[in-house]
């Protein structure tokens, strides 16, 4: 890949069972984490989702899987530790998107449209006066898939920042219409990130919602999805 492209990967993690395979592929941290999942669903879905981006990040280095842990940034954003690769991964239900690009932060995110969430009391809790408005003033049927446009923007750019939510989510706008592209329409936390960031939307299955956030000047857009089982190696 070059410096001037983000890969985006979306795949499933209730493929063939093989947990035993993805929990030994991980490092302890991970192993635990993984293993404290209430039900044998969510533990073989966490499993899934970080021994395939273990696989491809190995793909991309031009070895077998990432074993080592990763480092984690002051608010608990993993990276390659001495590696340009920069990567971002987030999963819901049984999809998982996988964003990595070379030297560009990016941040991602997933999450499943659900029909029992309550969308107007979480964007009165969370989300800015503008999102707010901007949300309920869209036609009722496009409310509950708007919620979810705004969210997954909101939170690919705070992991793409490495911030995660210590700062909140109401000091930035994006975009609340979801025939519109993703968009950060501002930060009153930093006026310059307009001009720093950018959010993408991305393609996701059906009843799904995917955006992406990279920092710099424009990156080539490139959506993969595994055409086979990613082995171990």
């Amino acid at each position: 890949m070059s410096v001037s492209d983000v890969h985006v990967w979306t795949f499933r993690t209730d493929g063939p069972a093989r947990f035993e395979d993805d929990l030994a592929l991980l490092p302890p941290d991970e192993r635990d984490r993984a293993e404290r999942f209430h039900f044998d669903i969510h533990r073989h879905r966490y499993a899934a989702a970080h021994a395939i981006t273990r696989r491809l990040l190995g793909g991309y280095l031009g070895g077998g899987p990432v074993r080592d842990p990763f480092v984690a940034g002051p608010h608990g954003k993993p990276a390659l530790e001495g590696e340009p690769l920069r990567f971002n991964l987030s999963h819901s239900e049984n999809v998982a998107l996988l964003a990595i690009t070379l030297g560009t932060e990016v941040g991602v995110d997933v999450e499943a449209i659900k029909p029992d969430v309550e969308v107007e009391a979480l964007a009165t809790q969370f989300f800015s006066p503008a999102e707010r408005q901007a949300l309920l003033a869209l036609p009722a049927d496009r409310i509950r898939e708007g919620f979810f446009h705004l969210w997954t923007q909101k939170e690919a750019y705070l992991k793409g920042r490495g911030d995660g939510v210590v700062l909140g989510l109401d000091h930035f706008d994006t975009e609340a219409d979801p025939t519109r592209p993703a968009a950060l329409l501002e930060d009153r936390r930093d006026r310059e990130a307009t001009q720093v960031w950018r959010l993408i939307s991305v393609a996701s299955p059906p009843g799904f919602r995917g955006a992406l956030a990279t920092r710099g000047g424009p990156l080539t857009l490139r959506e993969f999805a595994p055409s086979v089982p990613i082995k171990s190696s």
